[in-house]
């Protein structure tokens, strides 16, 4: 029978990346890492570091960071990397990237979702709501445990992928990978920790996929699509 949390993350995705709606996985696919026990417990409620993620959240940005990280909320690669690659960087530009998205997504959505099955942790607005400095909340994000973070799996695991395929620009694709994440913290969606495990898990799960000839052969043809792309 399929878990709620798996359901959720599967529903998230098809709600807040419409574009990228046609590529996602069936949502009783069989996970390729065992989500639990790759990121562990979350941290225990009466811990220092749990005091630690409940004093980090609502940190003071910068208007600009604040911005950026209302325009994070998609779950989305092509949100996740248009800072670096620019307005060009669409599915419809490259159908083969799409297909590398979408096997990293095949990848990602079933650990995510038994992780957070696992542990139900609440999220950080549910106990204080002035943590928010994005959009109000939606019961859909209520109902999703807090740990791991799938926005930063999923920004962790698409920079690690196009850091390796496009590697001139991998510095800056692997910095926007870790900010897309820290966006979730900026907005009160998360706490630190959630990140942590989100990115430890987008690290199994790449591991995992190029394990497969399959993912192999679709990183070659997105690697030759990205460069005619992004010659420089």
């Amino acid at each position: 029978m399929l878990k709620l949390q798996t359901l959720i993350v599967a529903a998230a995705i098809a709600f807040s990346a419409p574009a990228f709606a046609q590529t996602r996985p069936a949502v009783n696919a069989p996970p390729i890492v065992d989500g639990a026990a790759l990121v562990g417990a979350p941290p225990a409620l009466e811990s220092a570091r749990n005091a630690a993620d409940r004093l980090a959240m609502h940190p003071t940005v910068s208007p600009e960071r604040l911005a950026q990280a209302r325009a994070d909320i998609p779950w989305s690669p092509w949100v996740a990397m248009h800072p670096v690659f620019g307005d060009d960087f669409t599915e419809a530009h490259l159908p083969r990237t799409a297909r590398v998205f979408a096997d990293v997504l095949n990848g990602l959505s079933p650990p995510i979702g038994a992780a957070k099955d696992a542990y139900g942790r609440r999220r950080p607005f549910l106990d204080n709501p002035g943590v928010v400095q994005c959009d109000a909340p939606d019961e859909r994000l209520a109902a999703s445990g807090s740990f791991p973070s799938g926005h930063s799996a999923g920004g962790w695991a698409w920079a690690l992928v196009m850091a390796e395929l496009v590697p001139s620009r991998a510095d800056a694709i692997l910095q926007r990978g870790r900010d897309y994440g820290d966006s979730r913290v900026i907005c009160g969606y998360h706490f630190p920790s959630d990140i942590e495990s989100g990115r430890l898990l987008a690290s199994g799960v790449i591991a995992r996929l190029h394990a497969d000839p399959a993912f192999r052969r679709d990183l070659d043809a997105a690697r030759r699509e990205l460069a005619r792309a992004y010659p420089n």
